[in-house]
């Protein structure tokens, strides 16, 4: 895995100079010491911090359930919309091939991102012809366009596979405790994966939510932690602008 990430500012110079980026660069090291000591506003949604060192516990978990749906089915349907399910595929397009099909031997496709009705019959033709599984990505199992689409693929594969069968091929990942899609993963018997409370949807990539999709797409979610790992460790407390590149891309886009 390559580490040399860095930032490349050649073409914003016709629009702000590099003293405006550092004079705003030296002044978020305050805002970074306010994220680390978790004062500030949003204080109760910053679990994303800690992530690559707390989901190391769960890889082994994830990977062995990535394996088992790739060994039950040649694609699966990752229902989710917003951060849920747009961190994994990010990845998944960035890795690899940006059109379904084109990555490996386990096709990854995306639905629950929008209420198209032509959008899901044509998925429908899709998966009707293919052995496939679900993931659902909720944290309450009730928002509206995630909902509709499970509850339509959820009716299909259970037409498709048998009830029994389909629970095989479901996974939640939901709330640890509450909510619609908790309530029903435990009365179905899905395998299930939890979406801490204190982090959002757009900063769940580093969770099951974003690494059990991308696992299923045959990428290594491990040397995808450690390099979060890195970074962190090139970030977090680093108050030194000049060579913080997250200070740096933050001040270029908020003066932009």
């Amino acid at each position: 895995m390559k580490e040399n990430i860095c930032i490349d500012l050649k073409n914003v110079g016709g629009f702000i100079s590099q003293e405006e980026i550092l004079a705003l660069a030296k002044k978020s090291t305050l805002l970074l010491d306010t994220l680390n000591k978790g004062t500030g506003q949003g204080s109760d949604f910053l679990g994303w911090l800690s992530l690559p060192e707390d989901i190391v516990s769960q890889l082994d978990d994830i990977e062995k359930t990535a394996q088992q749906l790739r060994a039950l089915s040649d694609t699966t349907v990752v229902i989710g919309i917003g951060g849920s399910y747009l961190g994994s595929k990010a990845i998944i397009e960035a890795l690899g091939n940006s059109v379904p099909g084109n990555n490996n031997d386990h096709t990854i496709m995306f639905a629950g991102h929008n209420i198209c009705e032509d959008y899901l019959a044509e998925l429908l033709e899709v998966v009707d012809k293919k052995n496939y599984s679900i993931v659902v990505i909720s944290k309450s199992g009730t928002t509206t366009e995630p909902a509709i689409a499970f509850r339509v693929l959820k009716n299909h594969l259970e037409s498709k596979f048998g009830k029994a069968e389909a629970a095989r091929r479901i996974v939640a990942i939901t709330d640890e405790k509450k909510g619609a899609l908790r309530s029903m993963a435990t009365s179905n018997g899905y395998k299930t994966f939890v979406i801490p409370d204190n982090i959002g949807g757009r900063f769940s990539v580093l969770t099951p939510a974003g690494l059990l999709p991308v696992a299923l797409g045959g990428f290594n979610i491990r040397e995808i932690v450690d390099g979060a790992k890195k970074m962190e460790s090139i970030t977090r407390n680093n108050k030194d602008a000049v060579s913080n590149p997250a200070l740096i891309y933050a001040a270029t886009r908020n003066l932009l």
